[in-house]
């Protein structure tokens, strides 16, 4: 039985190199926190002094607005953020206009971001972002900015991002990498691709070399905007429509292989900057990228005229053409659990997503269903 001439020939998919997976080992360096660190603030001016409730000890209490706020950080030393924050509120309850307010917000922000409260938390960075201290309303955008990233909101990150380039203190060369690759991740969350392509080439532009990203002390930002870019090229390449039956079937194959051959270049220049974790990302997107243009393929469409037997005929051959593209897939996800194992990565959801689908596609490539 003879299938249609637009039946794709296997040159186009074993142009992708599959040996070249994961190129050079990440380094088992440890990601750092966000800029600024978790470090609460202090303040050493005096207030106004209040008394609330009865006047014994016992039924009233007796303080200023440093007094609460000293409460307050020791609270937090020890762990104890839910009662902080109940010294925070009611000193801002209580001395709103006092000099010791900004600082405030941004330890209650720090509370309000570890128990995982996105609006109250972006809401106390921005108050603190308020302040005539400069450093202080440098540290509480980039934390808002990271309140964006862990809530979700891509709108937090921009707003954050755009007022720290509006001002006039000086961004480091880490704060500025910092700042592109988080501007990129939001723009993609957004689904605004060529916006994030551009944010994350700022970041790469500032530290371009395995050298000059070693030398920021900090991988994390330079790793994830590298990610970016990769995964920018795989959502254009997802987008790549393949129809069997279609005049320009050959032509849409070979332009999605091709982009699928950048973006694993991309994602091995994301997995040698050294960041364990946004190494397990890009190593669980270049076994993605190949499961799923094996799967783009295989179930493609067929034409209305092909009766059952045609369609069976052109599902075997292409299963049996493309399996390399499923053992490139699992070859990746496998390294990607042997670099977590090396490194000791936890609680990463690449990691997690990596080991389900390592679970699926051994059984196919021994030639299950």
């Amino acid at each position: 039985m003879r299938l249609s001439a637009s039946m794709p020939s296997v040159r186009h998919f074993l142009a992708i190199a599959l040996s070249g997976l994961f190129g050079c080992a990440t380094t088992s360096s440890t990601p750092h926190a966000t800029s600024p660190g978790d470090a609460t603030r202090h303040s050493v001016r005096g207030e106004e002094f209040r008394v609330l409730g009865a006047s014994t000890a016992r039924q009233g209490d007796a303080f200023d607005a440093t007094l609460l706020f000293e409460r307050a950080v020791a609270l937090m030393r020890e762990q104890r953020c839910a009662e902080a924050l109940l010294q925070f509120d009611l000193l801002v309850q209580q001395f709103p206009l006092a000099s010791v307010i900004p600082l405030a917000q941004y330890n209650r922000g720090l509370c309000l971001q570890r128990a995982q409260r996105w609006p109250e938390a972006a809401a106390a960075m921005t108050a603190a972002a308020a302040s005539r201290d400069a450093e202080l309303a440098h540290d509480a955008l980039f934390r808002l900015a990271a309140v964006g990233v862990s809530g979700a909101n891509p709108t937090w990150v921009i707003e954050a991002t755009d007022a720290l380039q509006q001002r006039s203190l000086p961004l480091s060369i880490p704060d500025r990498v910092e700042l592109f690759a988080r501007r990129g991740s939001a723009r993609l969350a957004a689904e605004n691709l060529d916006e994030a392509e551009l944010e994350a080439q700022r970041a790469v532009a500032i530290a371009p070399t395995e050298d000059a990203v070693h030398a920021l002390d900090d991988d994390t930002y330079a790793a994830e905007a590298r990610v970016v870019l990769g995964e920018v090229t795989r959502r254009r390449a997802n987008a790549v429509i393949y129809r069997v039956e279609a005049p320009d079937a050959e032509a849409a194959i070979t332009r999605r292989v091709n982009l699928v051959t950048h973006a694993h270049l991309q994602f091995n220049d994301a997995i040698r900057a050294g960041n364990p974790d946004w190494a397990a990302a890009a190593g669980f997107r270049i076994g993605e990228m190949y499961r799923d243009l094996y799967d783009t393929i295989v179930d493609a469409p067929t034409p209305p005229t092909w009766d059952a037997a045609q369609r069976q005929i052109y599902r075997a051959r292409t299963t049996e053409r493309l399996r390399p593209l499923l053992q490139g897939a699992l070859r990746s996800w496998e390294l990607t659990l042997t670099m977590a194992r090396r490194t000791g990565i936890t609680n990463n959801e690449w990691v997690r997503r990596a080991s389900e689908a390592v679970d699926r596609l051994r059984t196919i490539v021994a030639g299950g269903p």
